[in-house]
């Protein structure tokens, strides 16, 4: 190796050296935890921010909040420092402070009293701090609150018969860590058989199957984590009547009325045949009676005609060979 070869390395390896013991006096390193900060809702908490820069009169201290799951893009400036003055915009202001006033010496960590379960979210800590721009000068903190679960809301079947299937239904709409489900019930004399009860601890769901009169009762709901419980009742009513047995009686039912019908159609078939087989002794308009006056026929006319009947008798008997005496007494006889 030459003389140049070995002047050149050395060049570089010095070089290597001074950026790596002085080349960060430029820049701006900024360090926050890497896991995420939990506290109980309604207690206080820190959230650490240190810096390392050479703090100069155009340092500015700022910190940033997303609420909940949104982007970090979408953050809003609650807090921030600059010329030696502490603004807090933000709705969080009066229960937000510095731990360190002014934060000056490396450390701008903040803290947050009176903790509220809308403080859940990223919360972003900057230094800017020119001619220092290079570096990390930002750092991220994810923040949950801890907090018991709320009331939860019990829901489902309230009545049903036997053998049929009953589903219950139990949710809290807070609670974190994620609470966890558990279903009684309000009855130990007579304990459940568990091969009939299917229940979800994470989902607060609970299916009966096969259900008898014994599974009659209140159900009490308990959602749960380390930090508290609620619970919910809902109450279950099985009739004695089943699904099948109700099926196979209206059935039945269909049928006795259709029988009933039936009867009743042949009862007046049958009742219609005796009446045309009966003979009638009742004189109806449309019968001729042999005494009955032919039609056009008067009364007067009927009179004239027997009046001459009974002269043109009595002539025919007068004209006979025979004594007066029988003539008259056979006259008589007639008129009587």
């Amino acid at each position: 190796m030459d003389l140049n070869m070995v002047l050149l390395t050395t060049f570089f390896s010095g070089w290597l050296i001074f950026i790596a013991l002085f080349g960060c006096g430029m820049c701006v390193k900024v360090t926050v935890p890497q896991d995420p900060v939990m506290q109980q809702r309604g207690l206080s908490v820190e959230l650490p921010c240190h810096y390392k820069t050479s703090v100069e009169k155009n340092f500015m201290l700022e910190w940033k909040f997303a609420p909940g799951s949104a982007s970090p893009d979408n953050e809003k400036q609650i807090l921030y420092f600059t010329n030696n003055a502490l603004y807090k915009p933000g709705s969080q202001s009066e229960r937000l402070s510095l731990l360190q006033d002014p934060p000056t010496l490396g450390d701008a960590s903040i803290r947050l009293a009176d903790v509220r379960a809308s403080d859940a979210g990223t919360y972003i800590c900057q230094v800017n701090n020119p001619p220092d721009f290079d570096g990390t000068g930002a750092g991220l903190i994810q923040f949950t609150v801890l907090m018991p679960p709320s009331s939860p809301l019990c829901k489902g079947t309230t009545s049903v018969s036997v053998g049929s299937d009953a589903h219950l239904t139990c949710s809290s709409s807070e609670g974190v860590p994620s609470p966890i489900y558990s279903w009684t019930r309000l009855d130990p004399k007579t304990p459940l058989p568990l091969s009939n009860m299917v229940q979800n601890e994470q989902t607060g769901n609970l299916l009966l199957t096969n259900l008898s009169l014994e599974f009659s009762g209140t159900y009490q709901c308990v959602a749960s984590n380390e930090y508290g419980q609620h619970s919910c009742q809902l109450s279950l009513q099985v009739s004695g009547i089943s699904r099948a047995g109700a099926i196979v009686g209206a059935i039945i039912g269909v049928f006795l009325a259709l029988l009933l019908l039936g009867a009743i159609v042949l009862y007046f078939v049958r009742c219609r045949k005796q009446k045309k087989k009966k003979p009638q002794s009742i004189y109806s308009g449309n019968e001729i009676r042999e005494d009955a006056t032919a039609p056009g026929i008067s009364e007067a006319s009927l009179q004239r005609r027997d009046s001459q009947s009974e002269s043109h008798l009595l002539e025919n008997i007068s004209s006979r060979p025979a004594s007066a005496s029988t003539t008259k007494s056979q006259l008589n006889h007639f008129l009587v």
